[in-house]
C-alpha cells in the first residue's frame, strides 16, 4: 500500500537570528514533525518558545535558515516569494487572535475580500461567503459589521473568511486569545465540527486546556519539539 504524502513535513529545521554572533538566538533549533490531510494537531508552548516562528514557516510567511519543509511534497524552503504568496492565498486558511477584519464593511464582504485576489466572480464570491458565514452559524449577522458584533461572533467571520476559499490547510494562531473562556470554547467546538467536515487544522496555542481540544498535541520549547502525542477524548476536552 502506497505510503502517503503528508500535507505538511518539517525535517531538522532550524530559524537562526544573528547567526554567528554573541547575539545568536535559535528561534527553531532542529525541528522536525508531520501532519497528514486531515488531521487536527495543536502546537502548545508558552511566549518566546518558537511556536509564532514555527506558524510563519508553516504558512510561508518567512523561510527557515536551515533543515527542508515540504508542503504538498513540495519543498518551500528556496521557493520564490511570488510562489510562496500563491500557496499561502491558494492552500492556507488563516485564522488570528486579532481578527483582522476591516471595521467599514459587513461580515459578508469581509469574507469576500480574501476571494477578489483568487480571481473569483462577484455571484461566486458571494456564494462563498454566504455558505462560509452559514457554516458558522451567522446566516443572521451578514449585513453586520465587526463593531456591532461580539468578539465570538468577529472571531466566526474571521474563520468563515478562511474557509471560503476551501483551503487545504486552517492555520489557527492563538484563536481563542481574545476571548472569554465561554466564546474561547464556542470557537474550539466549532473547530471542531469543521475538522469532522474534513479540513486540516493546525492550531497554535498557549493554552494547555484549547491544546488537549485537538487530535494531537505538539510541544514546543526554546525551540525544539520535547513532546508529540495523541489527545485522549480530544472531543470532551470542551
Amino acid at each position: 500500500m502506497p505510503v502517503q504524502t503528508p500535507l505538511i513535513l518539517l525535517q531538522h529545521v532550524f530559524k537562526i537570528y544573528h547567526e554567528g554572533t554573541e547575539n545568536e538566538v535559535r528561534a527553531l533549533n532542529d525541528v522536525s514533525f508531520r501532519v497528514q490531510e486531515g488531521e487536527f494537531v495543536a502546537i502548545v508552548g508558552q511566549s518566546g518558545s518558537g511556536k509564532s516562528t514555527l506558524m510563519n514557516c508553516i504558512g510561508c510567511l518567512d523561510q527557515p535558515t536551515r533543515g527542508t519543509y515540504q508542503f504538498r511534497g513540495t519543498g518551500m524552503e528556496r521557493c520564490r516569494d511570488s510562489f510562496l504568496s500563491r500557496v499561502r492565498n491558494r492552500e492556507i486558511g488563516f485564522i488570528f487572535q486579532g481578527f483582522n477584519l476591516i471595521a467599514g464593511l459587513t461580515a459578508e464582504e469581509n469574507v469576500e475580500m480574501p476571494l477578489v485576489y483568487r480571481g473569483f466572480s462577484r455571484p461566486e464570491r458571494q456564494r462563498r461567503a454566504r455558505e462560509a458565514l452559514c457554516a458558522v452559524g451567522l446566516e443572521q449577522r451578514m449585513n453586520h459589521r465587526p463593531q456591532q458584533l461580539s468578539g465570538g461572533q468577529q472571531q466566526r467571520v474571521a474563520i468563515a473568511r478562511a474557509i471560503a476559499a476551501e483551503p487545504s490547510l486552517l492555520l489557527a494562531d492563538e484563536p481563542t486569545g481574545n476571548l472569554d473562556s465561554r466564546a474561547g470554547s464556542e470557537i474550539v467546538k466549532l473547530l471542531h465540527r469543521l475538522h469532522r467536515s474534513g479540513k486540516t487544522i493546525l492550531l497554535i496555542t498557549h493554552d494547555g486546556k484549547v491544546a488537549r481540544a485537538a487530535q494531537r498535541m505538539v510541544e514546543i520549547r526554546d525551540g525544539r519539539i520535547v513532546g508529540d502525542h495523541p489527545v485522549k477524548d480530544a472531543a470532551s476536552a470542551f
